[in-house]
This record gives C-alpha cells, structure tokens and sequence, in this order.
C-alpha cells in the first residue's frame, strides 16, 4: 500500500508538472495556455505557447501629419510617451500590424501609411513585433501573436486612460497573422470601431473556433479582403471570417502572380525575405495593395453579390457598413487594380 501511494504520488507530480509547462504567464498581459481551442497550434503532438514580451517585443510607433517622416515609438507602460506625443485623442487612429516574416517598415506598410496621411489627418500607429515573427518556424510566430495582441491591447488601454481615446474611432488593418491579432486585441478591448482583415493567414487558423482567429465580434464592423485562398497552396484564409468578405479574382490567384519555386528556395538559403514574398506570397500580399489602393484613389472597387440585399458595395476603406454578405469583383493585374 506504501509503495502504491507512492507510485500514484510520482504519477499524479508529473502529471502536476506537466500542465505548469502548459501554461505561460507574464507580467501585465496574464497567462496563455494550450487547451482547447488554443491547441490548434501543434505539430506531431508538440503545442506551442507565445514567447514573452521581451523575447517577441511588440513596439509602437505614431505617424502624424506633423511627424510623418520621424516616427514618436509610444511606450504602453509608460504614460509619458503617450502624454508628450503628437497623437490626439480628436482625430480618427488607425494601427496597422504586420504579418509573418515581416516589419513595420515593410514598403507596401509604409505606403499606406503615407496614403493615410495624404488624405487625412489621422494619428497612424506602425506595429511592430518583427522579432516574434521572423522566427524559422511559422507556427512560433503563429503562437507569438497572442502576445502582440495582449501587448497592443494595454497600448490602446494607455492611449484611452491617458488620452481619452474613443475606441470607436479605431480602425486596426492587420496583414495575414497581423489579421487575427487584431481579432485578439478586440477580444480583450471590446468596442474598436472596425478591425479589417486582409488575407488573414489560413495555416493553423481555417475552419479553427472563433475564439483563435478574426471573427465579427472582434469589433463593431469587420471586412476582409481574401486574396490567396488556394487550398493546400495559399497563404490565406478562405472561409468568411467577417461582417463582409470581399473575394478579388475569387479570392484565390491573383493576376501576374507567378509561384517561382527555384526562386523561394534561393531567397530562402539566402535570407532574402522581401524577395521570398514577391515570388510565393504575390497573392498574399496583393491584399495590401489592393486596400491601400482603395485610400488613395476615389475608384469604388465596384463588388456585387448574387444573394446578398444589397447586390453591390465598395470594397476597401469606404466600404458600407451596413453591408452584410460574400462580394466578388475582379481587379487589374497591375496598379491601378481598380476596374470600377
């Protein structure tokens, strides 16, 4: 009886010991664990929990009419940084997040932002967690955005708390991974004026709950641009994910995008990844254009829908909120994209 009470005490501590390595926690954004739903992120058994915040580094950098040039880096656990920046609680606030083996500085990133500030006078926050999304493996960088998302929730807490913010004047545009990071800042500060995904990322997220991926409840109005639905081949989600969902080209292959593979294996050998994204991600990253493109030029993006009320609306940064439904519509192969 001895031995056997024993025994059971050995099995029940490793047990214990297991579940503590199950879980993460860290200062300022809580704990993180792998149970269900969140065990979507696993490979041959293995599940995969997000580094912490000094390891992932999630920073903030403010764009204004007035710095447009020479960026203010906001601090969210330092209220000094907020109080003294250019941001201002009047104008409309746009975050942008980027995705996988990407940075804030990406050229298709900055674009936008400086097709923001051309057009309005906005405060314009770059997101940068490129040490947590330059990671070899996809999936570390996938788990990594649940610590973004924490990260740039307390960010927006800040900027509220410190500078009476109004969540509903906030649009957050996120790329890919980027996307449903937005969805997990919206889950954990409720009431952001519009989150809009573009081509959120399909690998570990498609058909997965709600709960780990964008989804409507993640703000007020959320759109989605699908552009590299492909299954199997895409990087992009292809099931609905929003309040509207816009499929340019049917949200597969995009025009002028060609799969170079010799050419992915030497970018990848040689680290080059800006030109690794224009060989097997030109797809993936049209979305990005495509919206930009939508700031920029008075051109509709004209999409219609056969069994939707409202048989045709804008796609992009004017969409009708009101909109509901599944819109295709068919793009250029080059800028301009738009047809109509």
């Amino acid at each position: 009886m001895l031995f056997q009470t024993f025994f059971l005490s050995i099995i029940w501590a490793s047990q214990a010991w297991w579940l503590i390595k199950r879980e993460k926690c860290y200062e300022n954004i809580g704990c993180f664990d792998d149970k269900a739903p969140f065990d979507n992120l696993s490979i041959l058994g293995k599940k995969f929990l997000p580094d912490s915040p000094a390891s992932v580094k999630p920073r903030f950098f403010l764009y204004t009419r007035e710095t447009r040039n020479h960026a203010e880096e906001l601090l969210p656990y330092n209220s000094d940084t907020v109080s003294k920046s250019k941001f201002d609680s009047k104008r409309k606030t746009i975050f942008i997040i980027h995705g996988f083996s990407s940075f804030s500085k990406d050229g298709r990133l900055m674009d936008m932002k400086s097709a923001f500030l051309s057009k309005f006078d906005y405060n314009v926050i770059m997101v940068d967690w490129s040490p947590g999304a330059n990671d070899v493996m996809y999936i570390k960088a996938a788990a990594n955005i649940r610590v973004v998302g924490a990260v740039t929730a307390n960010m927006l807490k800040a900027l509220k708390d410190g500078q009476s913010l109004s969540y509903q004047d906030v649009h957050m545009i996120g790329h890919s991974l980027g996307a449903h990071t937005c969805g997990y800042v919206g889950r954990r500060e409720r009431g952001i004026g519009r989150i809009t995904g573009l081509d959120p990322a399909s690998p570990y997220f498609e058909d997965e709950d709600p709960a780990v991926r964008l989804d409507p409840s993640d703000a007020i109005f959320v759109d989605v641009i699908h552009t590299d639905g492909r299954k199997y081949f895409g990087f992009g989600i292809i099931q609905p994910v929003g309040h509207i969902d816009f499929y340019p080209n049917n949200g597969k292959h995009q025009p002028a995008c060609h799969t170079d593979t010799m050419g992915a294996l030497k970018d990848l050998v040689t680290g080059d990844l800006e030109s690794l994204s224009e060989d097997i991600a030109c797809s993936h990253m049209r979305a990005i254009l495509l919206f930009t493109e939508s700031v920029r030029s008075s051109c509709p993006f004209t999409s219609c829908c056969t069994s939707c009320d409202i048989k045709c609306t804008r796609m992009g940064l004017n969409v009708n909120r009101r909109v509901r439904g599944r819109y295709h519509l068919t793009t250029n192969s080059a800028s301009p994209f738009c047809q109509g």
